[in-house]
Order: C-alpha cells, then structure tokens, then sequence
C-alpha cells in the first residue's frame, strides 16, 4: 500500500528533475546594491519600487514576480563578518538566523527562495516592506552603517518545479555557505 506511494511519488519528482534538466531555468538576472542607496524616506514612500535607485531593478524583477525564484545576496565590498553577525543578531526577532560561521564561502551573505512574488520578498528585504514585522534581511537598518554593497543574483525557475525547489534552495546554500540563514 504505502511502497506504490513511494514508488508513485519517486517517479513524480523524478520525472520534474528530468524537465528541469532538459528545459533549464528561465531566466537568471543579477543586480548591484549599494547601501548607500538606502534611505528612511523610502518607507514613507506608498511604494519604494518607483524609488530611482531601485525602480530598473523592480521593473525587470516585475517581469518574472509569478513564477518561483532562488535568490543570492552576496557582499560585493570589504566587510567584517563578526560585525555583521553581532549587528544583525542584535535586530528584532523577525530577522534570519545568524550562522556561527566566521565568513561566508564566495562572500554570501544570504540564501532564499519564493514561490512567486519575489518583488514583496526583495522589498522585504530590503527593509522597506509596510509590515514592519516581516521577516527578512532588512537591510536599510543595518548595511548602510557598514558601507556595504551587494550583487542579488535571482534564479527564475519554470512553476513545475515548485514541489522540489526547496532541494535546490539546500543545495544552493550548501554551494555558498551564506553568512546569514539556516538551511
């Protein structure tokens, strides 16, 4: 009874690795953020998307915002990882986990996935999400103090893959150890 379950289910998630493979991924984009860019003013905005230093970026994220994506934060400038991980554990209770890793493997700072709207997720992240009680990377908080700047790299999936993506999230994470996160 439960072994053709199993065989069932096998069969499944192997017939959607077996597309994924064949077709790939949708498309794969990278944005530069500077922290620098970061302003309080951008929460008083009704949408931080139109907001000049993000608006190409929210444009293009747009295009793809219902189909699945993984996404990368890495930290493209010098930075103290001790001080990071003391700051960010430091932040209310909705904030990623701290690893106790000293640096981050190819200077990751995050790893993550959505199912779809990965525009809501990157504002979250961002910071400037209306709901301050999001949980994200909230970056305006903390990363302008240390002067720090970031390549997002986004990884649009097809929906099919959706029932395994978070083996590819694992394996993602695995690849860059991020500083940031539990996996």
């Amino acid at each position: 009874m439960e072994k053709d379950f199993f065989r069932k289910t096998a069969e499944s998630y192997t017939t959607r690795f077996h597309q994924l493979a064949e077709t790939g991924i949708v498309n794969e984009m990278s944005f530069d953020i500077d922290s620098k860019d970061f302003e309080d003013k951008y929460r008083d905005m009704e949408d931080v998307r139109y907001a000049t230093p993000f608006k190409t970026m929210f444009e293009q994220l747009a295009e793809v915002d219902d189909l699945p994506c993984l996404y990368r934060w890495e930290i493209t400038s010098p930075y103290d990882a001790e001080q990071i991980k003391q700051t960010v554990s430091q932040l209310p209770k909705y904030t990623p986990r701290v690893l106790k890793k000293a640096v981050a493997k190819e200077d990751t700072l995050y790893v993550g996935k959505v199912q779809q709207y990965i525009v809501g997720r990157i504002i979250q992240h961002l910071g400037y999400h209306l709901n301050q009680a999001s949980h994200g990377l909230q970056l305006n908080d903390w990363a302008k103090a240390m002067n720090l700047r970031f390549k997002l790299h986004i990884i649009v999936l097809p929906c099919d893959v959706i029932p395994v993506q978070e083996i590819f999230e694992t394996e993602l994470a695995r690849k860059y150890e991020p500083l940031i996160g539990i996996h």
